[in-house]
C-alpha cells in the first residue's frame, strides 16, 4: 500500500523509495532546471513590477520560460523515456498521492501554460525592442504561481513550503515598493 498525502511527504523526507527517477544525473537536471526557471521567474517579476528601472526583465522572463521547457524535456528524457503515456501515468500517480484524485490531466494544462507563456514571451521581447510597454499581467502571474505551487506540492520534496514562503516574500516586497512616480509634490 502506497502512502498518501502528508504521509507520502514524510516517507520521502525519510529517504524511502516511493518514486525513483531513471538516473541520478537526470534527477538533478530535472530538479535544477525547475529551480533555475523559478529563480529567473522571480527575478523577472521583481524587475518588472518592483523597480523603477524596468529594462531587461523580458530577457529574464524568456529565460525562465526556456528553462521550464528544458525542465520538461529533461523530465521526458530521464523520467519518462519519451513516453507520453508514462508521463500521464506518473502525473496521475503523484497527483493521487497528494490529493487522492487519480488524474493526469495536469500534464495537458502544463502544455497549454507553456504555450501561452511562449507567446507572451515573444510579444514582450518584440515590444522591448520597439520600446513599447508590455508586461505580464497579474492574471498571468496568478496562473503561474498556481502552476508552480501545484508542481511543487505534487512533485516536490517534503519542504515544499520553502518555495511557497519565498513566493510570499516576493509578494510582500512588491506590495511595499512604491508603484509609479512619487505623489509627493513640493510647492
Amino acid at each position: 500500500m502506497r502512502p498518501t498525502g502528508l504521509i507520502f511527504f514524510y516517507a520521502v523526507s525519510r529517504g524511502r523509495d516511493t518514486e525513483t527517477m531513471g538516473s541520478e544525473p537526470g534527477a538533478s537536471l530535472i530538479l535544477w532546471t525547475a529551480r533555475i526557471s523559478v529563480m529567473l521567474y522571480a527575478a523577472a517579476v521583481i524587475r518588472c513590477f518592483g523597480t523603477s528601472s524596468r529594462t531587461g526583465w523580458q530577457y529574464l522572463w524568456t529565460g525562465s520560460w526556456l528553462m521550464c521547457v528544458v525542465h520538461v524535456l529533461c523530465a521526458f528524457q530521464f523520467e519518462h523515456y519519451w513516453s507520453h503515456a508514462a508521463a500521464l501515468k506518473h502525473t496521475a500517480v503523484m497527483t493521487h498521492h497528494v490529493t487522492g484524485l487519480h488524474w493526469g490531466g495536469g500534464l495537458y494544462i502544463n502544455y497549454l501554460f507553456l504555450t501561452a507563456w511562449m507567446i507572451h514571451a515573444v510579444i514582450c521581447l518584440r515590444k522591448a525592442k520597439s520600446d513599447s510597454e508590455a508586461s505580464p499581467g497579474y492574471w498571468f502571474h496568478a496562473v503561474a504561481a498556481f502552476m508552480m505551487f501545484n508542481a511543487t506540492a505534487v512533485f516536490g520534496p517534503v519542504w515544499w513550503w520553502i518555495p511557497v514562503g519565498v513566493f510570499c516574500a516576493i509578494l510582500l516586497v512588491l506590495r511595499r515598493l512604491p508603484s509609479g512616480p512619487s505623489s509627493d509634490v513640493s510647492s
